[in-house]
């Protein structure tokens, strides 16, 4: 993450990630990969996050968009707080990169017919975090 390059902030940190997630993330030979607490506390609040935001029963396009500044803001987080290496630090990258493609999309989407299936791709992946992580 931050450590290897000099980038900062998800939008930069995109190709990156990319490299990382050549292949569809699976189990580490049957158990979970090893999250550190930093990172698994910064998934909680993205988790929140998204969660706060289903509660809208009819949500604007405006609230899609703010939705995808404040998920950016929290991956930029995790990106500056990420100390995880190795493995499980390439496996954590291939759980990520889907989230912050869409939480980009999100940013910048023209309507909301297109926003929600993009949202509810969003908070399946963050609801899988548990699936292939443990701290």
């Amino acid at each position: 993450c931050n450590q290897r390059n000099n980038k900062t902030g998800a939008e930069n940190n995109t190709s990156s990630i990319r490299a990382a997630a050549d292949k569809s993330l699976t189990l580490n030979n049957g158990d979970k990969w090893k999250a550190d607490s930093s990172t698994y506390n910064n998934v909680m609040d993205l988790k929140n996050i998204s969660d706060m935001f289903k509660i809208q029963p009819f949500p604007s396009l405006n609230e899609y968009h703010i939705l995808g500044n404040d998920l950016t803001k929290g991956i930029n987080k995790m990106i500056q707080e990420c100390k995880m290496t190795g493995p499980d630090h390439d496996a954590l990258h291939k759980w990520l990169e889907p989230i912050l493609e869409n939480a980009n999309q999100l940013k910048s989407v023209s309507d909301t017919t297109t926003a929600k299936p993009i949202f509810q791709s969003i908070d399946a992946s963050l609801g899988e975090y548990r699936n292939y992580f443990q701290s």
